[in-house]
């Protein structure tokens, strides 16, 4: 009866144990992103949601993934990325001088950079933006296109509600910005206008954002973001978002 009762105990501690290190073993990836950028990534109350949450939360829970989201600065992002706060960052631009720290995915959607102004100090064409007041968001592609600008002034914002509360009193001339994102700010603020299109000549697009040396989870990334094209999954997020 001893020996029955010893064998018992080990085998329901091995089932126990085993229990356990089912849980431990659960894949979790900690995703990091700034939830200030409708419709990509925002707050809807305590809850984030937006385009860049629906695609990228979709590709690492079809890869097996728990996430596990954190809301932080933009300025933030990348420093949190290379000390390892967390694992991944929703999207960012590609640009050259961001492949020098980090890596990117394949782009999982292309936008256009907008140039928007005061109704009270109007500015004809996107060319009249030389030597201008241009605000834009600290650490963004709009910050690299507004320094491209002849001889504008470039006043940097850690957020964009602090450079559409200097355009609305016109402390500055004019802000550069997603074309996705022009819409939200335009449509509550009636003071502004679509003055245009700035190009992009360096790098378009958003993508995933991970630390140097993840070659292998990258292209797992990559064959989910193709099948989220193929599927037309991705289309029709971005109808949902940004409309046809």
């Amino acid at each position: 009866m001893k020996k029955f009762l010893l064998v018992l105990t080990i085998l329901l501690g091995m089932f126990l144990g085993g229990c356990g290190n089912s849980k431990s073993d659960e894949k979790v990836i900690k995703i990091g992103g700034n939830a200030e950028y409708k419709p990509y990534e925002y707050l809807e109350g305590n809850k984030v949601t937006g385009f860049s949450i629906d695609v990228v939360f979709k590709i690492f829970e079809n890869l097996g993934y728990k996430v596990e989201y954190t809301n932080m600065s933009f300025e933030g992002l990348i420093p949190a990325l290379e000390t390892g706060k967390v694992d991944v960052l929703t999207g960012l631009t590609p640009t050259d001088e961001r492949k020098k720290f980090v890596d990117f995915s394949d782009k999982y959607y292309v936008g256009r950079q907008i140039a928007i102004a005061n109704k009270s100090n109007p500015i004809a064409t996107v060319e009249d933006l030389k030597n201008k007041r241009i605000g834009v968001q600290l650490g963004t592609l709009q910050e690299t296109l507004a320094k491209n600008i002849e001889g504008a002034n470039v006043v940097l914002y850690n957020s964009f509600t602090g450079a559409i509360m200097d355009l609305n009193s016109q402390k500055i001339d004019a802000i550069i910005i997603s074309g996705e994102v022009k819409n939200e700010y335009l449509g509550n603020n009636p003071k502004l206008y679509e003055i245009g299109r700035v190009e992009d000549n360096e790098s378009k697009g958003i993508a995933i954002v991970f630390p140097k040396g993840q070659d292998e989870l990258i292209e797992k990334v990559n064959i989910e973001i193709q099948k989220m094209k193929n599927s037309g999954e991705l289309d029709q997020l971005i109808n949902k978002y940004f409309g046809e």
